[in-house]
C-alpha cells in the first residue's frame, strides 16, 4: 500500500490550517507567524512548500474547492430520495451547522472575493476560476435532476445554478451582518419551491 511521504502530510496540514483561519479571520487578519505557529512549522520549511503567503492563498483556495466539494459529493451520496430532496436536505444541514458554529458561518471563496479578489492578477484570476469551476460542479448536478425529473427543465441547468450560486453568496453576506441564518433559509425554501418541476408548481 501507496502511503503519502512525510512532507505531503506536513503541507496538507499547513493547506488545513490555513483554510480555518482564513475562512474565520480572513486573509489580511491572518499572519504568517499565526499560520507557523498553529502548525508547529518553522518559517523555512513552509518556504519549502510555498513561495508566498499569496502564492499560499492561491493553494489553500484549490484545497478547499476539493474538500468541500468532497463533502457535498459524500452527503448526497448517502441520502435518501430524489436529487432535489438531497439537494435540500444537504442545504439544510449546512445552515444548522453555521447555525450551531456562527464563527464557521460563510464562504472561504466569498469571502476571500470580497477581501482581496481585486489585490492582484493571481487572485483575481484563482478566484474566478474557483467561482467557475464551482458553478460547473452545480451544473452537473442540476443537469442530473432535470435528467431524473425531479427539477425543472424549462429554464437551462447553467443559469438556475448561476442563481443559486449568486443568491446563496448574497445570503451569506447578509447573515454575517444580521447574526442569523434567516437569510439563508429563506433562499434554501425559495429556490427550492422555484426550482421544482413546473408541472409539479402548476398542479399546487
Amino acid at each position: 500500500m501507496n502511503r503519502p511521504k512525510r512532507n505531503e502530510h506536513n503541507r496538507e496540514k499547513i493547506l488545513e490550517v490555513g483554510e480555518e483561519l482564513f475562512s474565520r479571520q480572513g486573509y489580511h487578519g491572518t499572519g504568517l507567524k499565526e499560520i507557523l505557529d498553529a502548525c508547529q512549522v518553522p518559517k523555512g520549511s513552509f518556504y519549502n512548500y510555498f513561495e508566498s503567503k499569496e502564492q499560499f492563498a492561491v493553494e489553500v483556495l484549490e484545497y478547499h474547492h476539493q474538500q468541500e466539494n468532497a463533502k457535498w459529493s459524500s452527503r448526497i451520496e448517502s441520502m435518501p430520495g430524489n436529487l432535489m430532496e438531497k439537494f435540500h436536505e444537504s442545504i439544510e444541514l449546512f445552515i444548522a451547522e453555521y447555525e450551531q458554529d456562527p464563527e464557521t458561518c460563510g464562504c472561504l471563496l466569498t469571502n476571500m472575493m470580497g477581501e482581496i479578489g481585486n489585490a492582484s492578477d493571481s487572485f483575481r484570476m484563482t478566484i474566478r476560476n474557483s467561482c467557475t469551476r464551482v458553478i460547473d460542479c452545480i451544473e452537473e448536478d442540476y443537469l442530473s435532476a432535470q435528467a431524473e425529473g425531479s427539477m425543472r427543465n424549462d429554464v437551462p441547468a447553467r443559469q438556475l445554478a448561476q442563481l443559486f450560486w449568486d443568491t446563496w453568496q448574497g445570503a451569506l453576506l447578509r447573515t454575517k451582518v444580521e447574526a442569523s441564518v434567516a437569510p439563508l433559509r429563506e433562499v434554501s425554501q425559495t429556490l427550492n419551491i422555484l426550482f421544482q418541476p413546473v408541472a409539479a408548481t402548476e398542479s399546487k
